[in-house]
Order: structure tokens, then sequence, then C-alpha cells
């Protein structure tokens, strides 16, 4: 099927209207907190291109995978990179202080609601963190 030259350029915006659109849900501040304290922000900037960042305290994690401690946030928030979205999931990759190469899902739940959880698959039982959007 040919799509006349005068239409492509239309059909381009729609789509890149779409992709903001979709990115538009996850856009603002999140945070996970535990005991209390936060330890956990996530600023998520939509638009053609998802961009962000990431800060977080020391988080400890039992053999389940659940949170078994968690410090407040410090002061080394990083960007996020390669950040998709499909449907209510936005997935994205960080670089932690240790070099390491992380890849996070955030799934929405409900209105200002989602779980953040690391994707791993030599890890497979990791559970996701309760987040909260407190900015928009």
């Amino acid at each position: 099927m040919r799509v006349p030259l005068r239409l492509a350029p239309i059909l381009i915006l729609m789509s890149a209207l779409a992709v903001a659109s979709d990115s538009e849900k996850f856009a603002g501040t999140w945070q996970a907190s535990a005991k209390g304290t936060v330890f956990l922000v996530l600023k998520v900037k939509a638009g053609e291109k998802i961009s962000g960042t990431l800060n977080a305290g020391h988080i400890e994690l039992d053999d389940e995978g659940e949170l078994k401690d968690a410090t407040p946030v410090e002061d080394l928030e990083a960007p996020i990179f390669f950040a998709r979205v499909e449907g209510d999931k936005l997935t994205f990759d960080f670089q932690d202080t240790d070099n390491d190469v992380l890849t996070f899902e955030l799934k929405l739940t409900g209105d200002g609601a989602g779980e953040l959880r690391i994707v791993d698959k030599d890890h497979p039982k990791l559970k996701g963190f309760a987040v909260k959007k407190v900015a928009g």
C-alpha cells in the first residue's frame, strides 16, 4: 500500500502524539517509602523521548525478594535511559554507583499508584515496591 507523500508527515505526527500521550500517564515524581522513610524517588519527563532521574538509598532484599531494609534517598540523582512504554508499563535502565546497569519496570496499579520492580532474569523472585505519584 502506498501512502501519498502529503499524508506521510501527518501520519508521523499522529504516531509521535500517540507515543507522547502514552508516556504522559507516567510523567511526574514517584516515591517509594518503608517505615515512614522515602527510599526511592523516580522523576519521569514525558514527551516524544521519555527521560528522567532515579535517586535511591541503600536497598536490602531477602532471598524471596522482599524488602528487608532501606535507607533514605541519597544525594545521588542519576539519569534513566532507554525508557519505553508498553500499555501500563514503563521500562527503563539505570546505572548504579557500582556501574551495574539495572532494568526497572513501573507498572501502573491505580490512579497515582504503581509498582516499581527490578527486572533481573537471574533473580526472577524480586518483588516490586509500591510507589505513589507525589507530583505531576
